[in-house]
């Protein structure tokens, strides 16, 4: 009304928060409760009103405490209960909304509230909100204005509609602010020691848990009046660092109820928390299922993600389990629900350990060892000579040849220009025709296309044999290694790798099917042969049972443990470290015989460096 609306202009002239009415000069009092001991137009009404309120005061405070109605009522007398008017002064106008804040924790500042009691005053405004719960964090009080954080929407939103609503014992209005809250929390000694104790105090040691759910909420951290929040990432991850010092053979972590909505903060957990298998992080704010990626590392059995949105994504129970197995293949419970076993073939079993890795491989090492052996001695010692004529008797009639070069990123065309030219890279060459046309059918294309390549020195050291398939009818053999060009003095090391299909053809064997590939040796791979001649320097003059220039080795491996008390032997006989002694060994393809006549000829002729001796 217009009355009203002249009224509001002088409210609050004195304090903010002061809900004392004051009478304009100029108004027309229709009823009069004129102070006659006093006529002074300044003080008319002063005596009266302080009456009124001394006899009112003490029903307004009791009523503040009884009921959420009462204590809105407004203990003053207003000018319209002066007219006569019953109706509240502090009548109720639009509701106000608060957006949901992105940190999902908001600051209540109360204007002037310092000077009332702590206790005194949440008590006023948690019954005036009730039952909307409401848990203060973090009070304290600041140029007399008393601020907290909350971490409800609801009650955040209910005690900003409180705003101006409120009366103290004192008359006045309670003026409150309510905002989104991004706290800035900083790790001192003193927060770092009562997280230390919230820590100990919520650890199970027989069962190796910790609950950290509601970490914000833990009494230690009220009592001082200490706000903590996990889903702040420098307090993840001193709790983290906590945990890996303290207890790293932690198996449980229950992290619900902590407003996490990001878990990259908690990637180092995979290393930190190696041992975890049980995760709950339910009832948080984590809206996508990629979020798990950063905990895809961990063995986990059991996960509870329940009660966050993005479990509402799934259209089926079947979609959300794949979706976590997918990140977490060993879970067999999820959101307390026992699952089906996992599929074995989607597990790393540990019981089903993969067989160390061989630098050669035989199927059949008894019968195929020698064979092998034989052809690639006899097939190497051709096409390191000076002809390959004699190549076109290990060839069939209908054999096919393909060659292809390969070139990494940043290395010249030019290093391998003899090859590019015959080379099948079918993801360089998309013409039918062409292709045709490169893959050499027949022996005497397969041998000329041989003959054109440059000649050759291959390094037998360097060959890496696996026997594929040995069957009666059929022989699948992989080699390779490193070779170098004859005629070119400066020419780069080369890598090479041949894939052989060959069949029984009378007392021998023929080529059906040959694919090679060419590309530049990398430094690491040059390296690595270059270590394995220093050892055996002069293996040549240690009778072997072959007069081939291009002897090929074809190791039948020991296994890692047989391999490790062969080294730590010789390594006892010679006096060699274990470097040199395993060196020896390789070179001698794991014949510990051999490789300690190897060592005695070369020490005798004083080949041996210094170096093979330092321990």
């Amino acid at each position: 009304s217009k009355h009203g609306r002249e009224r509001s202009k002088y409210y609050n002239k004195g304090f903010e928060h002061d809900d004392r009415t004051m009478v304009p000069h100029e108004s027309t009092r229709r009823v009069s409760f004129k102070n006659h001991g006093r006529r002074n137009k300044h003080n008319r009404q002063r005596g009266w009103d302080s009456k009124i309120r001394a006899l009112l005061q003490d029903d307004d405070v009791e009523m503040n405490s009884n009921s959420r109605s009462s204590e809105r009522y407004n203990g003053n007398i207003g000018r319209n209960q002066r007219r006569g008017f019953h109706q509240r002064l502090d009548r109720p106008g639009a509701r106000r909304f608060l957006t949901e804040s992105p940190s999902f924790w908001y600051k209540v500042t109360i204007r002037y509230g310092g000077r009332y009691e702590k206790d005194y005053l949440l008590k006023l405004l948690g019954n005036y909100i009730k039952p909307v719960p409401f848990i203060p964090i973090g009070y304290k009080v600041s140029s007399n204005d008393a601020t907290f954080t909350i971490e409800d929407h609801a009650a955040a939103e209910e005690l900003l509609n409180a705003d101006k609503r409120i009366t103290v014992n004192d008359g006045f209005k309670i003026n409150i602010q309510v905002r989104s809250f991004n706290p800035l929390v900083e790790i001192g000694t003193k927060i770092a020691e009562i997280m230390t104790k919230v820590m100990s105090s919520r650890y199970n040691p027989y069962t190796k848990a910790l609950d950290l759910s509601k970490f914000h909420l833990d009494p230690n951290f009220l009592s001082e009046n200490v706000f903590c929040p996990l889903n702040k990432e420098n307090v993840m991850l001193a709790v983290i660092g906590i945990i890996h010092e303290s207890i790293p053979d932690l198996a449980a972590l229950d992290l619900s109820n902590n407003k996490l909505s990001s878990l990259n903060c908690m990637k180092s957990m995979i290393e930190k928390v190696a041992n975890l298998k049980i995760l709950h992080i339910g009832q948080n704010k984590i809206r996508d299922i990629k979020q798990l990626d950063a905990l895809k590392g961990l063995n986990l059995e059991e996960l509870v993600v329940d009660g966050n949105s993005m479990c509402d994504k799934f259209t089926s129970k079947d979609e959300y389990i794949r979706a976590v197995r997918q990140r977490f293949p060993k879970v067999i419970k999820l959101d307390y629900v026992d699952l089906p076993p996992p599929i074995l073939f989607d597990v790393d079993d540990e019981d089903c350990k993969l067989p160390p890795s061989q630098a050669s491989f035989m199927c059949d090492a008894e019968r195929g060892a020698s064979v092998v052996r034989a052809f690639l001695e006899q097939y190497y010692q051709i096409y390191d000579s000076d002809s390959r004529d004699a190549l076109i008797q290990a060839y069939h009639d209908n054999a096919q040849f393909s060659l292809d070069c390969y070139l990494l990123p940043g290395q010249h065309s030019s290093t391998c220009s003899s090859y590019l030219s015959d080379s099948r890279n079918l993801f360089r060459i998309p013409s039918v025709e062409r292709r045709m046309k490169l893959l050499k059918v027949g022996k005497n294309k397969i041998v000329d296309t041989l003959k054109s390549l440059p000649r050759t020195q291959h390094d037998p050291t360097s060959f890496v044999v696996d026997l594929v398939l040995f069957t009666p009818v059929l022989i699948e053999l992989n080699v390779c290694g490193l070779f170098k060009e004859k005629d070119k003095v400066d020419s780069a090391m080369k890598y090479f790798n041949r894939l052989f299909v060959i069949v029984p053809v009378g007392s021998g064997f023929c080529i059906v099917n040959e694919m090679l590939t060419i590309m530049l040796a990398t430094p690491e791979q040059v390296k690595k042969v270059a270590k394995l001649k220093e050892v055996v320097a002069v293996t040549a003059a240690i009778p072997a049972g072959s007069t081939s220039s291009t002897a090929v080795a074809l190791p039948v491996e020991p296994d890692l443990a047989t391999k490790h008390q062969m080294v730590t032997t010789l390594s006892l006989k010679s006096g060699m470290n274990l470097v040199w002694s395993e060196k020896c060994l390789t070179e001698t393809n794991w014949n510990f015989d051999q490789a300690l006549s190897a060592f005695l000829q070369l020490q005798k002729a004083g080949s041996i460096p210094a170096a093979a001796f330092q321990k």
